[in-house]
């Protein structure tokens, strides 16, 4: 498997925003160079989120279930805990290992996690 970026954009994911702890579900599509579908049934699917513009930082990894119908499509679940204490921006990559252990990161997006207010 051969991912490649066919052009220089930068975020190539919608950006979107939600309260931090508020249950997400995160849906990629993962496509080759040939925007020929990739069948992930043999791969590790997961998304980074690290704090925009510390890119050496991870603050959330979380794994991603591949549907297997579409095959290229894996979905990642953000549940209460995993955000709740995060407030911020942040860059978010889907990351695909294949079956022989290369790491793939096809696409970046940005979100903004809006602090939660204090429950009382």
């Amino acid at each position: 498997m051969t991912l490649t970026c066919s052009d220089f954009t930068v975020n190539t994911l919608e950006s979107f925003s939600f309260i931090a702890g508020t249950p997400q579900e995160l849906t990629f599509d993962i496509y080759d160079a040939d925007e020929a579908e990739v069948d992930l049934s043999t791969a590790t699917c997961s998304v980074a989120i690290s704090p925009y513009g510390q890119y050496n930082y991870v603050a959330l990894d979380k794994a991603g279930v591949v549907s297997g119908s579409p095959i290229n499509r894996f979905v990642t679940t953000l549940d209460t805990d995993d955000t709740s204490l995060l407030e911020g921006k942040y860059t978010l990559q889907p990351v695909v290992i294949d079956y022989s252990g290369s790491e793939f990161r096809p696409a970046q997006g940005v979100v903004l996690i809006i602090g939660r207010n204090a429950t009382v």
